[in-house]
């Protein structure tokens, strides 16, 4: 690496629809961590999940039916891989909230969103909607914004994504003074522009979005378009070291092919007994059906 250059190296899982275990067509969390670990050995590594996370599988149907103290495999497998965020979609509170609730309290990281609000306070439902990631002196940003959409609970609500951005990201700057911001953003692209056709995402350096964003640029903020389906997405930030500060040099990604990785052996293991009786179920099941 050049003198005065720092590369950054943020991994993202995308809509892993509570692939746990080894369904048809479902995301490998497995062999993703063969990667991620072969991406720590190289550098520094912030791992963040986007989309759908707990939710979307027959596995995690069967988890959200548990009495409340079984823990739910997938959380602990993202514990073991030090995941440093994830955000928060409405589609994961669709198996209740219970479900939601223990997922979230199991986690050893943070779920984010700046627009799920407590309807009284009108403040963050579940934490500070955002994380410094800060290495050699660079700090990260990585902020989240949910759908806005109705929520069925007596006490949560789903804000206009536009005002509560502009709100965190002032409240960011002011506080944290960031030299790259990240937003992870679920629900219609749409919602960030104003009637004056104004893409109002000052401060964010790199949004990455579930939504259709075809057509849509910034001149400042650079946009990646998730896949629908699950995916591992690699990104490669360039710092270079100025006197007092830090200056991006540039950004680039690539979509990473699990299927070419092996499944880490110990992080399988560590599921063993759970993916075991999993399988028993489903067969009793398939067998009285």
């Amino acid at each position: 690496m050049k003198k005065g250059l720092i590369n950054i190296h943020i991994i993202t899982t995308n809509n892993i629809k509570g692939a746990m275990f080894q369904e048809n067509n479902t995301f490998n969390i497995y062999k993703a961590a063969t990667y991620i670990k072969l991406a720590r050995q190289s550098g520094q590594v912030l791992l963040i999940n986007n989309g759908q996370l707990i939710t979307g599988s027959p596995v995690s149907e069967y988890y959200a039916g548990l009495k409340e103290y079984k823990r739910i495999p997938l959380i602990s497998l993202m514990n073991l891989l030090k995941f440093n965020a994830t955000n928060i979609t409405i589609k994961d509170f669709s198996l209740g909230f219970n479900y939601f609730s223990r997922a979230h309290a199991m986690s050893e990281f943070p779920f984010l969103s700046c627009n799920i609000l407590n309807e009284s306070t009108k403040e963050p439902y579940f934490n500070t909607p955002y994380i410094i990631h800060q290495y050699k002196g660079i700090k990260i940003g990585v902020i989240a914004l949910s759908e806005a959409v109705q929520i069925d609970h007596e006490t949560m609500i789903a804000s206009n994504p536009m005002a509560s951005i502009k709100t965190w990201m002032r409240y960011m700057y002011d506080n944290e003074s960031p030299d790259y911001v990240i937003a992870l953003h679920n629900g219609q692209i749409s919602d960030l522009i104003t009637e004056e056709d104004i893409f109002c995402v000052e401060g964010v350096h790199l949004l990455l979005t579930n939504n259709i964003a075809q057509g849509i640029e910034h001149e400042y903020t650079e946009i990646i378009q998730l896949p629908e389906s699950s995916s591992l997405l690699h990104i490669k930030l360039m710092f270079k070291e100025r006197t007092d500060s830090f200056e991006n040099k540039g950004c680039s990604y690539e979509f990473i092919d699990v299927s070419r990785y092996e499944e880490d052996y110990l992080l399988k293991e560590s599921t063993y007994y759970e993916e075991k009786e999993y399988s028993l179920v489903r067969k009793k099941k398939i067998l009285s059906d």
